[in-house]
């Protein structure tokens, strides 16, 4: 858990948009702490939403919303994947490159 808390803070430097969004981040590294109780037993997969959600979550300041278990972590991951795509930079230019200028190469 280490390299990972450590690594982290310089993932999210790199990765920021603009040099006002890089001040925003220290690199220092993160404290975590293992969440034992209260975690749902849910699908396969559903783990990583679960950490996502927790982490975002822990971010804002807000409790774990106790809704999250098997009839709902289908859901709520597929809006976490929509949400997550939505705020890509320039997804939705991908959406439309059909690479219909190179149709007739073979023709």
């Amino acid at each position: 858990m280490e390299p990972f808390v450590t690594m982290v803070p310089y993932l999210l430097v790199e990765c920021a948009l603009s040099d006002e969004q890089k001040v925003q981040y220290t690199l220092e590294p993160y404290t975590y702490a293992r969440q034992t109780v209260g975690v749902p037993q849910c699908r396969a997969g559903d783990c990583g939403t679960f950490t996502l959600k927790y982490i975002e979550c822990h971010a804002l300041g807000i409790e774990f919303p106790t809704t999250f278990d098997k009839k709902h972590g289908k859901t709520i991951r597929e809006k976490m994947a929509l949400d997550i795509f939505r705020e890509l930079p320039m997804c939705h230019e991908w959406e439309n490159q059909d690479n219909d200028e190179n149709l007739a190469t073979y023709d």
